[in-house]
């Protein structure tokens, strides 16, 4: 061997114990039961936190009523170039002690209330005594319940329960889903309310019945008809009778525009004075109805005129100028011109009548005589004429609710024109008929007291046909005209 390798040393290599890295130790086996209790355990937190987080659905269902805004209109409204002479006026008198009801309408959508299902409960403080526990069949919340039926319209009113009293109406509901309803409704903190597990199927909330009750008056006045609430409504027509243009309106709720549909059909959208408004082809007033609620009123205007006829007209509604509304009211204290209506007179008993005028026909030579009664169907006022081929006759009536005095009536019958005034008791002395002829003469009539048969001092006349002004004095001062 040489240096170099000399220089080398000699490495032995040990055979590795590979035993050394192995655990040979033992390890424990999973505990099951353990995990699961834990899972379980964790399990029952979750759940008690999704209860705090999730609660309960409430038990009621709360309508908070429209906001009634301080209304920036008032009922002196006109139209701004009326088609035609005012020809109607209806001023219901203010209201006075009547609030608003509480509860709620619910109804089919686009259904309406003469043809569809619906139902509404309304609510309002009693002062009787409450009404016992009842054990008979028919109850809500406990005590007996009165029922009504009138064709497919049912009523049901109960209480008073601590201090109210309750009513409930429906429409194509029968008697068992007329009184679960009942059972359902209900006040919570003040405002009407329906259980959340009460199923209302195919029906959805439409609004209260404070804004239900005021579009029913309005359109009631339409037909003519006179009813009482919170608010009253006022109507003007113009033009003809068999042909008018109507604009009436009432102080409103908010929600009043949904109900326009629910009592008069489903319409068009549209706008009047940049406001929502509804256009209706409707069957109940008129061929067309516009309506829309503005500064606290509902407004509608209706006609036998196309949509868009009325709707030019719904532009130029306007409050009234001072003079325009005393013009108004002036013509609301005189009656429409009415003509009679035939009779068969042998049904009118004309010895109760007291005989204000009579004459004879220049062209025929027959006898009339125009009388008028107080009776049970308001003031009757009839025409008889006897001739030499016998006797007929004419009456009309005044209806009591519309029988406002002083009173200054035209209409015609069997071929004549006649007024008739009429005064409050004791004003006789001062109350006078005043007509005036083409030539600028001026006739008078003073009123006489017949007695109880007639509400106060009256008189009547036949009308020249080239008569002007027609005017009611009491004193130095015009009460009517026509």
């Amino acid at each position: 061997m040489g240096a170099a390798d000399e220089q080398h040393e000699r490495i032995d290599l040990i055979d590795v114990d590979r035993a050394v890295f192995v655990d040979n130790a033992p390890r424990p086996g999973i505990n099951w039961s353990q995990v699961v209790l834990k899972a379980v355990g964790l399990l029952a937190v979750l759940a008690v936190a999704i209860a705090v987080w999730w609660p309960e659905p409430p038990e009621w269902r709360v309508f908070k009523p429209a906001p009634v805004p301080v209304a920036g209109l008032t009922d002196e409204l006109v139209l701004d170039d009326p088609p035609g002479q005012l020809i109607q006026v209806e001023l219901p008198p203010a209201p006075t002690g009547v609030r608003p009801e509480l509860g709620y309408v619910f109804g089919e959508p686009y259904g309406r209330y003469l043809t569809r299902r619906w139902a509404l409960f309304r609510t309002r403080t009693s002062s009787l005594q409450s009404a016992p526990q009842s054990t008979t069949l028919a109850t809500v919340n406990g005590v007996g319940a009165k029922l009504r039926r009138v064709r497919v319209r049912r009523e049901v009113e109960w209480g008073p329960i601590d201090g109210r009293t309750w009513r409930v109406t429906t429409n194509m509901l029968d008697e068992s889903q007329a009184l679960e309803f009942a059972n359902q409704v209900g006040l919570v903190d003040g405002l009407p309310a329906l259980r959340t597990r009460y199923d209302l199927g195919d029906m959805v909330p439409i609004g209260s019945v404070a804004a239900f009750d005021c579009v029913v008056l309005l359109t009631d006045l339409f037909h003519d008809e006179h009813g009482t609430g919170a608010a009253q409504p006022t109507l003007l027509r113009w033009g003809t009778p068999e042909d008018p243009v109507s604009l009436g309106s009432i102080a409103v709720p908010s929600d009043a525009l949904p109900m326009v549909e629910f009592v008069l059909g489903a319409g068009e959208p549209t706008t009047v004075h940049s406001q929502p408004a509804v256009m209706i082809k409707s069957r109940v007033l008129a061929d067309w109805v516009i309506g829309w609620v503005e500064d606290g009123r509902l407004i509608l205007v209706a006609g036998n005129v196309s949509p868009e006829e009325l709707l030019a007209l719904a532009e130029t509604v306007r409050p009234a100028t001072d003079d325009e509304w005393a013009e108004v009211v002036l013509a609301s204290q005189t009656p429409l011109s009415i003509p009679l209506f035939p009779v068969d007179t042998t049904s009118v008993n004309f010895g109760d009548n007291v005989t204000l005028y009579e004459g004879v026909d220049p062209e025929t030579g027959a006898t009339f005589s125009f009388s008028a009664q107080i009776s049970g169907k308001g003031l009757l006022m009839c025409i008889n004429e006897q001739s030499d081929v016998g006797s007929t006759g004419s009456c009309g009536v005044e209806q009591p609710s519309g029988l406002e005095l002083p009173l200054l009536w035209a209409g015609d019958g069997e071929g004549h024109s006649l007024v008739l005034a009429v005064v409050e008791r004791g004003l006789g002395e001062d109350a006078e008929l005043r007509i005036t002829l083409a030539d600028g003469t001026i006739e008078t009539f003073p009123l006489i007291d017949h007695g109880e048969a007639l509400p106060g001092p009256a008189v009547a006349t036949v009308l020249p046909a080239d008569h002007g002004a027609v005017e009611l004095w009491i004193g130095e001062k015009v009460v009517a005209t026509l």
